[in-house]
């Protein structure tokens, strides 16, 4: 790399330092010009973000696939999240995202080595090679590999990766057969799936949203957000950047339990209630009536459908309420609770209002997901 490559790569994380993320990513911008690889991921991953400038997505895409191509470790595992996604026109391609998967772990992307790891199965023949990649996952530092290296059977004896054989044997959750319904209420219907997820998928969702948590927000009379007094627990939103394949993928799972086109969805959100923290009784629905929230039904749709998991064991209480119906449930982990926010005429169900209660002597953790009648490709993006 060129002595003026470095130097704008290094202005670049000075201007940022000093909170001038627009002057960065001018700098980045021609770092890229420059022919870096390195500032083109960069760019592609601030672009994703709308960081120092405004999102676009179909350019991130563009330059991220430009530097896979040449065999970027980084940009391969992006670029492999942003085809399982369908982002900016790509169709989405869950046997294509794998490839690119596979490639960025053989490249040393070691976010892609633990994704891997967790979609090989855990049988006889699987575990050689799951083990393997976790172990260099979490070698190099990796945080989620590391935690599952801990915690799995370890294997007889190292042994090098079959990258043709990881193609083969690579199980993605929304492949399997999804769980019986079991029917809480017909109107509003409300239905439980338990085993929606595995146990090693909870906690890989946990670890992955964990660094994301804040104080959580509620809707305000101008269409904007705040903290309030109402919701007190923490939440984490899954974007483009966070939502690799593995979430891809448990995101279409969700989807498909919920009987809507994934397309239709928005992005996962990691809720962690602690005790004391709860939301008091509330709907999911947008409401209709109100003059602020009318951009957002005419772009975006209705919230027809929510499905909560539960990621977590090991405390008690901390159900989830409708109270108007005397109904309330609380998962073992990676069970799910499904409803519809909607009747079947489309006007919003009054009966859904719910509540997240606090948990007693532990941390409740769940993922949140919120299904729209349009497509929601671009938003939130």
């Amino acid at each position: 790399m060129s002595q003026n490559v470095e130097a704008l790569l290094a202005a670049a994380q000075s201007r940022l330092n000093a909170g001038d993320a627009v002057a960065a990513r001018e700098l980045l911008q021609q770092a890229a010009q420059a022919h870096s690889l390195r500032a083109a991921v960069q760019l592609g991953t601030w672009e994703l973000a709308g960081l120092g400038g405004p999102a676009d997505a179909a350019a991130a895409v563009r330059r991220l696939r430009a530097a896979a191509e040449l065999g970027d470790a980084t940009a391969c595992s992006l670029y492999a999240q942003l085809v399982a996604a369908g982002v900016a026109g790509l169709q989405r391609d869950f046997g294509a995202a794998v490839a690119w998967l596979i490639r960025a772990a053989a490249a040393g992307d070691m976010r892609a080595a633990a994704q891997l790891a967790m979609l090989l199965p855990a049988d006889a023949e699987g575990a050689d090679d799951r083990l393997a990649l976790a172990r260099s996952a979490a070698a190099a530092g990796e945080p989620i590999a590391r935690a599952f290296v801990a915690q799995w059977p370890a294997a007889a004896a190292q042994r090098t990766v079959d990258w043709e054989r990881v193609r083969e044997r690579v199980r993605l959750p929304h492949e399997r057969p999804l769980p019986a319904s079991v029917v809480r209420s017909q109107a509003p219907r409300i239905a439980a799936m338990h085993g929606l997820f595995s146990r090693d998928e909870c906690i890989y969702v946990v670890l992955k949203g964990l660094p994301l948590l804040r104080p959580a927000r509620v809707a305000t009379a101008d269409g904007g957000s705040a903290v309030d007094p109402m919701r007190s627990n923490d939440a984490a939103k899954f974007g483009l950047l966070e939502a690799d394949v593995m979430m891809q993928s448990l995101d279409v799972r969700v989807a498909a339990a919920l009987g809507h086109p994934a397309e239709n969805g928005e992005g996962f959100a990691l809720l962690r209630y602690e005790p004391g923290q709860q939301y008091l009784p509330h709907c999911d629905w947008i409401d209709p009536q109100r003059a602020a929230t009318q951009p957002d039904l005419e772009r975006w749709g209705q919230r027809i459908a929510t499905c909560v998991v539960y990621l977590n064991d090991g405390f008690e209480a901390g159900a989830t309420e409708f109270p108007h119906l005397g109904l309330g449930f609380r998962g073992g982990i990676g069970d799910a609770l499904l409803w519809d926010n909607v009747r079947p005429d489309g006007e919003v169900d009054l009966l859904t209002v719910h509540a997240g209660r606090s948990p007693i002597g532990g941390v409740k953790l769940l993922l949140s997901k919120w299904m729209r009648n349009r497509s929601q490709a671009g938003h939130d993006s």
